[in-house]
């Protein structure tokens, strides 16, 4: 974890030097299509999306944006659920219950390697997100000036869209509304979608796969191999289906032998599907051996890989791969839904709770509240967020 946040470390030093010394020799462009700042990059395309224009005459489309208007409350009713309800726990010492909001933070609260995973989900639900947007603009009759795509901190991959700021404020609250839960309707749209393919993947069950094997382990010397699959694994007799059952087998065997398996004698049986088993045996450590951390573990690093997957010829790594980029891309998409439903300031859902106070308040107590309430909710928020 030290050695992927110093590299983590050290690109972010190398980016924000090259984005200074770039945005010096560039000066201010105003207009331009490329900025550069010592944060970020941004690339602006002009683009008006009159393309979207042929789907106007749908009214399902509109059917659909409400429908987003209506998920975007009931989304923001659920986020004062789940931090109320955290919060509630707090302050009376429960930290079991609802599990913390984790910003994403690579080499902090996510391994590089989990990025790395999380990243083509990320970056498809934030294109997504931004075209509906363009689309309900469109829809709508309202112009787009332009979209674009940023790079922030050289890793964080964000886009925007710019309808006309003008059009937007003189259109009916309805249409305002729509362009506004378009984008969350988008992220539950493709969260539905991801959790049909997986549920679709994962109907036939699942294989457990070898993602990686410590050279020298018991494991390798018993003949593992990275690739293998397996339909169970047998610990001293107890059958394990999948790899958070195994993972919590071992953690209650720790728990029983003082926080260690170097005292315990593992017999590990690996059934393939074939039928086929292969042994491995971890011996207690002898009394007087040096290194009794090499009898901590049998060698092994284990995922589960979608059955239909690994018989349709694709290896159980990348099968394995594929499952976690598709459960990481469902879980970014209702996270980001739910967190944009939330009135955040710079929200969608901040900006329909903002226009429909101004609608009915008028536009100084309206905004007034709409800041008191979108202050409120930060407080709710921060002791909701573990880093």
């Amino acid at each position: 974890m030290a050695g992927s946040l110093n590299m983590l470390l050290a690109y972010l030093a190398a980016w924000i030097t090259l984005t200074t010394i770039l945005w010096k020799l560039r000066g201010d462009k105003e207009n331009s299509r490329l900025a550069i700042s010592p944060l970020m990059i941004v690339l602006r395309v002009p683009s008006s999306f009159k393309v979207f224009d042929k789907l106007r005459s749908c009214w399902l489309l509109g059917l659909a944006f409400d429908l987003g208007v209506i998920a975007t409350f009931l989304l923001m009713a659920e986020f004062y659920r789940i931090t109320i309800t955290r919060l509630i726990d707090l302050m009376r010492g429960h930290t079991g219950g609802v599990a913390p909001i984790m910003p994403i933070i690579p080499g902090v609260t996510i391994s590089l390697e989990t990025f790395l995973y999380l990243l083509p989900g990320l970056s498809l639900a934030i294109i997504f997100h931004e075209l509906s947007h363009a689309l309900a603009a469109r829809y709508e009759g309202i112009k787009v000036k332009s979209t674009g795509f940023l790079v922030a901190l050289g890793i964080l991959p964000a886009a925007f869209v710019e309808p006309d700021d003008k059009e937007l404020a003189r259109a009916p609250l309805r249409s305002r509304l729509r362009v506004y839960a378009a984008g969350i309707l988008a992220n539950i749209v493709l969260f539905a979608m991801v959790t049909a393919v997986i549920m679709l993947l994962t109907q036939s069950g699942a294989y457990i796969t070898i993602i990686d094997v410590s050279p020298g382990s018991f494991a390798e010397k018993a003949g593992i191999q990275r690739g293998d699959v397996f339909t169970s694994i047998v610990v001293n007799g107890t059958s394990l289906s999948d790899v958070p059952s195994f993972m919590n087998y071992l953690m209650k065997l720790r728990a029983e032998n003082g926080g260690t398996l170097s005292n315990v004698t593992l017999v590990v049986v690996f059934v393939k599907p074939s039928g086929e088993n292969i042994t491995v045996v971890k011996p207690a450590a002898p009394n007087d051996t040096a290194d009794r951390e090499v009898y901590e573990r049998i060698g092994i690093y284990l995922g589960d890989a979608p059955a239909s997957l690994v018989r349709s010829g694709i290896s159980g790594p990348t099968a394995h791969s594929i499952f976690v980029i598709l459960m990481l891309a469902s879980m970014i998409n209702i996270g980001l839904a739910v967190i944009n439903a939330a009135p955040l300031f710079v929200t969608d859902g901040a900006q329909i709770l903002r226009d429909i106070a101004v609608e009915k308040l008028g536009e100084d107590r309206g905004k007034l509240v709409a800041s008191i309430i979108s202050t409120m909710t930060l407080a709710v928020l921060l002791p909701n967020i573990q880093l």
